[in-house]
């Protein structure tokens, strides 16, 4: 079997066990979705069990797990409890603005960590010492700092919605764009020093490759060392930092989304969560597997296409 392959059907036996998983321990859980709709006076017994019913949460634990894998073979993950709408629709509306805000956060970081990260000299000191003053403030510190920067200057702009029509269409993508704009550095900042400590290893040690000191003694101008001998040479870990990186979208993104308050699976999760709404907390965390293994796919191909031992090994 073809490597590719069989990662592919590892990954559906992961999934497959990461929704066991969900269920078993949601239904560990102490409390359910009704739990605190027993304490409310105004709503009459009978009423509860009926919802109870049309719910399903009062079947066994293998009853349920196996009606849900019937419906999601057909794109259906269920109906949310609490807003009472199919679960594909909530996470449609919400997965498009996660994906836009963490890859503009992961570009930016990407893009930074590698133009920071090829300079030398004093610059390249400069870049160290930003990149330990970023490592010491904790993620949530740095995007608290931002907030009220923004705040104090008066450069938070207001919310949007982002799934309005394009009637004016400049004037809402001038109004995402401020939007997303301090999010999105956010995430930048948080990711830029794993992303600059790793090409600044690679390169470090890719200036030491027989290739590069051959092709520096031929008189080869900076660029084009850069280009075509440094970043190859330096590019198998970097390409698996890549996949770690689109796989931990969701999860890097979720405190950012609350914290911004930007539309996304962040804030649908935690509401989910703290309701005990099943259905969604089960598609969400799905969601962010999907994407780890879609990662660790990504950067499986591009190893694969870039070193030609391993398709060697395939072969």
């Amino acid at each position: 079997m073809h490597p590719l392959a069989r990662r592919l059907l590892y990954s559906l036996v992961s999934l497959i066990a990461i929704s066991m998983l969900c269920f078993a321990l949601l239904r560990a859980a102490p409390g359910d979705y009704f739990s605190e709709l027993r304490l409310e006076p105004g709503l009459s017994q009978k009423t509860l069990t009926t919802m109870e019913e049309q719910s399903d949460l009062s079947k066994p634990l293998i009853e349920r797990y196996a009606l849900w894998c019937k419906a999601a073979v057909r794109g259906d993950f269920g109906l949310s409890l609490t807003y009472h709408l199919p679960v594909v629709q909530l996470l449609g509306e919400r997965i498009a603005n996660t994906l836009m805000l963490a890859g503009l956060g992961l570009l930016g970081a990407w893009i930074l960590g590698l133009l920071l990260g090829s300079v030398t000299g004093w610059p390249a000191i400069a870049a160290r010492a930003f990149a330990a003053l970023l490592w010491s403030i904790p993620e949530p510190i740095l995007a608290l700092l931002l907030l009220l920067g923004a705040l104090r200057f008066h450069a938070l702009s207001p919310l949007v919605e982002i799934s309005s029509p394009a009637g004016s269409s400049w004037m809402h993508l001038r109004s995402l764009a401020g939007r997303i704009a301090l999010p999105a550095l956010a995430m930048t900042l948080g990711y830029l020093p794993v992303v600059l400590r790793h090409v600044q290893r690679g390169l470090d040690a890719a200036r030491r490759a027989p290739a590069v000191e051959a092709a520096r003694a031929h008189g080869f101008t900076r660029r084009r060392i850069l280009l075509s001998y440094l970043l190859p040479e330096a590019a198998t870990p970097l390409i698996s930092l890549l996949g770690l990186g689109i796989g931990s979208l969701l999860s890097a993104s979720l405190f950012v989304e609350v914290l911004f308050g930007w539309p996304g699976l962040g804030q649908l999760l935690l509401n989910a969560i703290l309701a005990r709404d099943t259905n969604i907390v089960v598609a969400g965390v799905l969601c962010s597997a999907v994407m780890l293994i879609t990662g660790n796919l990504f950067a499986d191909l591009l190893l694969w296409l870039h070193d030609p031992r391993l398709r060697a090994v395939a072969r």
